[in-house]
């Protein structure tokens, strides 16, 4: 069942339009994440969402319901702001409470939710607190309970985890998505932050210069991108020019040698094309490897440390350097700086850019 249904949204200021023809339907209980670089429009269309920017056209739908002309308190919106904006004068239960007694909620089933929803976010005893005793995270959960107190129909997040330390930010990215799916709240998360976005989103709407570049899963996102700005900008990414030289069997010519895409192609003989992979879709081989028959040589020039991983670059021809991403494993000696290797690619793992 549709939650919340965007249609065709154009937002213009003056003579810019900042969103172009925006479309988005969002199902019950799903998390959906607005990632894009900054100015790309991302947190206007929350704003629409929310009311506090009008569409200059289109239309958004609540529960079926034409909500585009009604004020941000006549939506049952949730939402939780980059800056907290919790009331200074008012304690943490104090704030957890103010959307219900706005609401006309009684008093007695104010203080049970507030005590429930203060106990979800791990607040228990910290009613009687004003913000400024409070961590940035405990003000950010207190944020999260008093969006959440009024059981709204679709909670919206304005990067509510970037004015926090990496640690915590991803402590509470994961309480948030665990009490969204205990309570089945429809979620719309606006965020600059790909690792938070791929790690919390049920899908991922990429945007670019105003309109959705892709909408989908975390896995379609990173694996399948749609086109060149998406493949670009998630994630990191090797790209290698070549020329097409048999559309049926995917044989191309590249500064590297020749590469075997075993698919066939639309494009003509001839043609030049974009190949790209992910750092870690190459492989260090050995010469008894599998992929030793379409494989090439190369010379390490850099290794960064990262924990789990291990990232070098290869020199791989003249003036083409390519990432490569190995796993850190205990007791695996992974080549040195300077080292000469042999690198493959499995052929189902290289991309084709439009």
């Amino acid at each position: 069942m549709s939650i919340l249904t965007l249609r065709s949204l154009v937002k213009s200021f003056g003579a810019t339009t900042v969103v172009k023809d925006f479309d988005l339907q969002m199902q019950d209980s799903e998390f959906i994440s607005l990632l894009g670089p900054s100015g790309c429009g991302k947190t206007t269309v929350l704003r629409m969402v929310a009311g506090f920017e009008t569409p200059s056209t289109g239309s958004i739908e609540i529960d079926g319901q034409n909500v585009t002309g009604q004020r941000a308190n006549q939506r049952k919106i949730g939402m939780m702001f980059q800056s907290y904006a919790l009331f200074p004068n008012l304690t943490a239960a104090g704030n957890v409470a103010f959307g219900l007694k706005v609401s006309g909620v009684s008093a007695s089933e104010i203080r049970r939710r507030v005590d429930e929803m203060l106990e979800m976010v791990g607040l228990s005893g910290f009613g009687a607190r004003y913000p400024y005793q409070l961590s940035g995270g405990q003000q950010q959960r207190v944020a999260l309970a008093r969006a959440i107190a009024p059981r709204p129909r679709v909670l919206l997040l304005d990067e509510p985890l970037s004015a926090l330390d990496a640690k915590i930010r991803v402590a509470l990215r994961g309480e948030i998505r665990a009490i969204q799916r205990e309570l089945g709240i429809t979620t719309l998360f606006v965020t600059h932050d790909q690792e938070e976005a791929m790690a919390m989103s049920d899908r991922v709407v990429v945007m670019n210069a105003g309109r959705a570049e892709q909408v989908g899963t975390p896995d379609d996102i990173y694996n399948r991108p749609a086109s060149r700005f998406v493949a670009q900008f998630i994630g990191a990414l090797n790209m290698l020019p070549a020329t097409l030289r048999d559309a049926a069997t995917g044989l191309v010519d590249t500064p590297i040698g020749q590469l075997l895409l075993n698919r066939t192609m639309a494009q003509a003989n001839g043609s030049a094309l974009t190949l790209a992979f992910r750092p870690e879709s190459l492989r260090l081989i050995g010469p008894d490897d599998a992929l030793a028959t379409q494989s090439f040589s190369g010379r390490l020039v850099t290794r960064e440390f990262l924990g789990p991983i291990v990232r070098f670059s290869a020199e791989v021809a003249k003036d083409l350097t390519l990432g490569i991403d190995c796993f850190n494993r205990t007791g695996e000696t992974l080549p040195l700086i300077g080292s000469e290797v042999r690198l493959a690619i499995p052929a189902q793992e290289i991309l084709v850019l439009q």
